[in-house]
């Protein structure tokens, strides 16, 4: 093994690049169809979470200790996360 421990990722990085230029922007169709309209372009990684997102405010709260453990508790059989039950709450509360 020759080389740095970071020159397989410098190789494969410039591979992709090769490989990104060598790829048609458009897929092919068949002929006598109508050509496809364009997707805009997939973007790569995660979505964008709450934090990023202008209508989500972080806030911080103090409650009891085993409440909040017999909540995430439950939380997590019904696959929910605390910020949504919370919103859930405080929406209900607000409608009264």
């Amino acid at each position: 093994m020759t080389g740095s421990k970071f020159s397989g990722l410098k190789t494969m990085r410039e591979r992709r690049a090769q490989e990104g230029e060598e790829l048609p922007t458009e897929r092919a169709t068949p002929s006598g169809t109508p050509p496809a309209v364009s997707e805009p372009p997939r973007r790569v990684g995660r979505p964008p979470g709450k934090r990023s997102n202008p209508d989500y405010q972080q806030v911080t709260v103090l409650l009891h200790g085993q409440t909040y453990l017999d909540t995430r508790k439950r939380l997590l059989d019904e696959r929910k996360e605390v910020s949504e039950l919370i919103n859930e709450l405080l929406s209900d509360w607000l409608k009264r």
